[in-house]
């Protein structure tokens, strides 16, 4: 069995037993970030979780690369079965240990084949359809946030446990992205708030083509991109009531039992 089926089969093995997440160790250590990207998309295909149906930039804002102490970004896929439309309600028993993260999302609105975006000149925003608030779902199985490996957590599938869309919004290209505001409200108590601007979406967006492009990934139509958490990761408890919203694009809401 080759070295990648065989770190891809160990972690899957760890969520199966029901371990905590920790850092790879021989021998399953991973050289560089090409071999853990390789271990990821493996993981993917043979996690039982259904077919990809979007993909994720993780630590895209320097507050989330300053909380797992990685100074750059790393992308993971979404399953399809694991997206889902707000009001959604959540249950914690289905997750080891769930975190919510928040996050504008794209949907393309076209197939992108490998190498579309070579050519300097494309503009992004024709690849769009609608725009949404969302939450992101990461499962970190009670990490330790100390020293994280960024090649464990690219193998991991960066955590990926699903994203609740907004409605969506398909007048977005009349909004200065950058210039948005967004809002987190826990339990009607306003926590948070971040401009848009943390996490560039459009530019997140074109780094998470770009990124896939380099492994000879197509993006098919429909899929939904999410562009980085603007607000640092927040872990939810039973009957918690969240709302958070993108000023003048839409809100997303969950319920926690």
């Amino acid at each position: 069995m080759k070295k990648i089926n065989k770190v891809s089969e160990y972690i899957l093995s760890q969520y199966k037993k029901g371990y905590s997440y920790k850092n790879l160790e021989d021998p399953y250590t991973l050289k560089n970030e090409n071999e853990a990207y390789e271990v990821q998309f493996d993981f993917q295909k043979n996690a039982k979780r259904g077919k990809i149906g979007g993909y994720k930039i993780a630590l895209a804002s320097k507050v989330q690369q300053k909380l797992c102490s990685i100074n750059n970004p790393i992308a993971g896929g979404i399953f399809e079965k694991e997206i889902y439309r707000s009001p959604k309600v959540i249950n914690l028993k289905n997750y080891k240990s769930l975190g919510l993260e928040f996050e504008l999302a794209f949907e393309i609105n076209q197939d992108i084949l490998p190498g579309t975006f070579k050519n300097e000149e494309i503009n992004i925003r024709n690849y769009i359809n609608n725009a949404y608030s969302s939450f992101e779902l990461i499962d970190d199985r009670h990490a330790s946030y100390n020293n994280l490996d960024a090649l464990t957590l690219i193998a991991d599938n960066a955590w990926s446990s699903g994203i609740i869309l907004s409605k969506p919004n398909k007048n977005w290209k009349d909004l200065d992205l950058n210039k948005l505001n967004s809002k987190l409200y826990w339990n009607n108590i306003l926590i948070g708030e971040a401009k848009l601007f943390n996490t560039d979406p459009l530019n997140s967006l074109s780094w998470v083509i770009k990124h896939l492009s380099k492994f000879n990934k197509k993006i098919d139509k429909g899929s939904i991109i999410i562009t980085g958490s603007l607000l640092k990761t927040k872990k939810p408890n039973s009957g918690d009531h969240i709302k958070f919203e993108i000023e003048n694009l839409s809100n997303v809401i969950t319920e926690i039992i």
